[in-house]
């Protein structure tokens, strides 16, 4: 990844941790919040957020995340081929993770003869 892409969402994620330093702390330093269970659930809140788009956002840089133009189906071994990548069909992919759950893009391919779909590796 370009060291500028990477800039961008260095910068984009101090906003981010910015704002949830405000949501926690406030104006006056405390926000409203009074009980100690207060205090957790809002520093859990926040931080869970964070961790989630750090989580998102490295997912959708992972190199094996975009379909190749070439792949071969995992039920009848046939032979999948697209003029480019951006041929294959995008699905929204969920994930459930210790900090709740994130989504992300992935180019799928589909099995012309079988028509099952899957995401090359």
């Amino acid at each position: 990844m370009a060291a500028e892409s990477l800039d961008g969402k260095r910068a984009e994620f101090v906003s981010r941790a910015r704002e949830a330093f405000d949501r926690m702390f406030g104006a006056d330093g405390q926000n409203g919040l009074v009980t100690f269970a207060q205090r957790e659930d809002r520093a859990c809140e926040v931080t869970d957020e964070l961790a989630r788009w750090l989580m998102a956002e490295h997912i959708a840089l992972d190199p094996s995340g975009p379909s190749s133009v070439e792949a071969d189906c995992p039920l009848c071994s046939g032979p999948v081929r697209y003029e480019s990548a951006a041929q294959a069909q995008v699905e929204v992919r969920e994930f459930q993770t210790r900090r709740g759950k994130i989504e992300y893009r992935r180019a799928a391919a589909r099995c012309p003869r079988c028509r099952k779909i899957f995401f090359p590796a």
